[in-house]
């Protein structure tokens, strides 16, 4: 091919690279993004009221103005309907936020404390740390090598605590008569997260396992500041602080009420008997206040 031909195509070619290039070049911004500090408010209007909200004090109560008093524990399962919005979401969405996840988060920055799961006296403190390392489990797996039949290979399997398998939560709360106030008042004392534990090889069920327990009047700070999720009406949603300490907006049932031998229901009930003896528990409890005051 001549040379003046040669030439002709190579300036063809470096002005088709020079035109994309300036092309590209026009596209560019003329200066560099910025990047906003803070993300846009997901919503219409500002919240403000809830991440400034203290607990409600609850009345002061005296000695002397306790007439009577049940110490009763109970088990609140978020599979029940009423419950589940404690449940979900799984994971923090928008402005949502689960009961357990709620929890946690407190427990890894150090916002609230944790208590040994074995008593409910709130004695020995347990870490975010030790929590873990306790609900962490290493097996060793044995599996047939594809490749060399007959001969096994040994692997680590490693378990770790997952918050959506935490599907209940136990309370210890007391229930007493205020003879100051003529009525009947309950206050929550210990919340604990309960999961169900199973055989690894037949998954048969084994048994609940309480994984620590939580002082409640030293969580309401917490939960007040902290929305529950209202399935009727999203712009009137109380805090988790309301939900237990004042509404009490959750279906339980009663496990354990004080008794001469410390016992459980399931010690001395089996099968339905343990829901009735509950429900007569429950049915007790509202007779006493309402046979206390009739006239």
């Amino acid at each position: 091919m001549p040379a003046k031909g040669k030439n002709r195509k190579n300036m063809k070619k470096l002005l088709v690279i020079l035109t994309v290039l300036a092309t590209a070049a026009c596209l560019l911004p003329s200066k560099a993004q910025v990047l906003e500090d803070t993300p846009p408010v997901d919503n219409f209007y500002k919240k403000e009221n809830t991440f400034d909200r203290e607990p409600r004090p609850y009345v002061h109560v005296r000695e002397a103005d306790v007439f009577i008093k049940w110490r009763v524990w109970r088990m609140v399962d978020f599979r029940m309907k009423m419950n589940q919005y404690l449940y979900y979401p799984v994971e923090p969405v928008q402005d949502r936020i689960s009961l357990m996840s709620l929890i946690m988060k407190g427990l890894q920055d150090g916002t609230i404390v944790a208590y040994d799961p074995l008593t409910d006296d709130f004695r020995k403190q347990l870490t975010y740390e030790e929590f873990i390392s306790q609900n962490t489990q290493i097996r060793e797996l044995q599996k047939e090598d594809l490749d060399n039949p007959g001969q096994f290979i040994t692997s680590m399997d490693t378990s770790s605590f997952q918050i959506h398998n935490v599907k209940m939560i136990r309370l210890k709360e007391d229930w007493f008569i205020d003879k100051q106030r003529s009525m009947r008042d309950i206050r929550i004392l210990g919340i604990a997260p309960v999961i169900q534990v199973f055989d690894d090889e037949s998954g048969q069920f084994k048994g609940n396992q309480t994984l620590f327990w939580l002082y409640y009047p030293s969580v309401r700070s917490l939960f007040a500041k902290t929305e529950a999720f209202n399935r009727h009406n999203s712009a009137m949603r109380q805090s988790y602080d309301d939900v237990f300490a004042w509404n009490r907006w959750f279906q339980s049932y009663i496990t354990k009420i004080d008794n001469q031998q410390d016992r459980q229901i399931t010690a001395y009930a089996q099968g339905a008997n343990i829901m009735r003896e509950a429900e007569r528990i429950e049915e007790m409890l509202f007779e006493i206040e309402h046979d206390l005051w009739e006239f």
